[in-house]
């Protein structure tokens, strides 16, 4: 790793604890819950997977940096042989070659169109012509050159991009007042919404669904991967615990970053130092002690913002 700057510690520098540092080779996984499957999930997979009959194209958005974590395999076997396009939303926090890597292997594996998108920040013009691909995707299916109006369906886990997804497509001024709620965290979106419009020629209009997670947890490396990434609450696995898988990646990947942000002399497998450091570098001070539990809620806004740099919590 780049070291931008070179500081001493009772006669060592930055890069020389760096160089001398063993991450570690696992993690201590004590989790209080192992899944989050809110009510309105139930119900919202249980209507999606009718809905979807009438659907001409489904629009997958998953985490980029969680892209096998993040797919739903319940709510994906509900969509038969509908055509779908993927998207990796987020994917301006993941390394461009692995992103790149990424999208072929997926696209092979699976037989439809993987895009890397950002969709925080991309243009309308580009979403569009995701859904004019959509479109076409659905007419080589019916066998037909058009029709009068398509059926979009989104899907994802929660806090990938779904609404964010739609948003862009509404009018600011005209259709304020129906534009979806967008928040930094997961369950927003509660029940399928009424279908909007997004296109007017051909009419094409697209349903936003609830983010459905997993009934039950695949493993606990999964929720805290979903954690990390905002997809269920940190407080499901626990706020310490969440920034404690993300800190062990981190210097799994040799992404030392977070020593700056923190105020660290160099990286260190100790979360409650790390978060320690954080607080006192932040002033997260309850009592004239460092909050370790809001800290570690800073910890993981922080990488979910980008400021530890690009990063991927699968092994491609």
């Amino acid at each position: 790793m780049r070291v931008t700057r070179c500081r001493h510690y009772f006669g060592k520098t930055t890069s020389d604890l760096i160089s001398q540092f063993q991450p570690r080779e696992n993690v201590d996984i004590k989790p209080q819950q192992l899944q989050w499957f809110p009510g309105h999930m139930a119900k919202g997979l249980k209507r999606m997977q009718m809905m979807t009959r009438a659907a001409d194209c489904i629009i997958e958005i998953h985490d980029a940096r969680i892209p096998f974590t993040s797919r739903n395999r319940y709510a994906n076997n509900s969509f038969g042989d509908k055509p779908r396009i993927l998207l990796l939303n987020k994917s301006d926090l993941v390394p461009r070659q692995e992103i790149e890597s990424l999208c072929k292997q997926i696209s092979v594996k699976e037989t439809m169109p993987v895009i890397p998108t950002s969709i925080a920040v991309h243009h309308k013009g580009k979403l569009r012509a995701i859904i004019r691909d959509g479109i076409s995707m659905a007419n080589a299916q019916q066998l037909i050159s058009t029709k009068d109006h398509y059926l979009f369906f989104v899907s994802g886990v929660p806090n990938c991009g779904k609404s964010s997804f739609i948003n862009v497509f509404k009018k600011e001024q005209e259709e304020s007042k129906n534009k979806l709620q967008v928040a930094p965290h997961p369950g927003v979106t509660k029940n399928i919404s009424n279908k909007l419009k997004i296109i007017g020629a051909p009419k094409t209009y697209i349903y936003d669904t609830p983010g459905v997670n997993l009934p039950s947890a695949e493993s606990i490396d999964a929720v805290l991967k979903l954690a990390v990434c905002g997809c269920i609450p940190h407080h499901v696995p626990g706020n310490v615990q969440t920034a404690d898988y993300l800190l062990f990646w981190l210097n799994r990947k040799a992404i030392y970053s977070y020593t700056f942000q923190c105020g660290l002399a160099g990286p260190s497998n100790n979360v409650l130092e790390v978060l320690a450091y954080l607080a006192r570098k932040k002033d997260i001070m309850k009592n004239g002690k460092p909050d370790i539990q809001v800290s570690a809620a800073r910890f993981l806004q922080m990488f979910n913002k980008g400021m530890f740099g690009r990063i991927i919590l699968e092994d491609l």
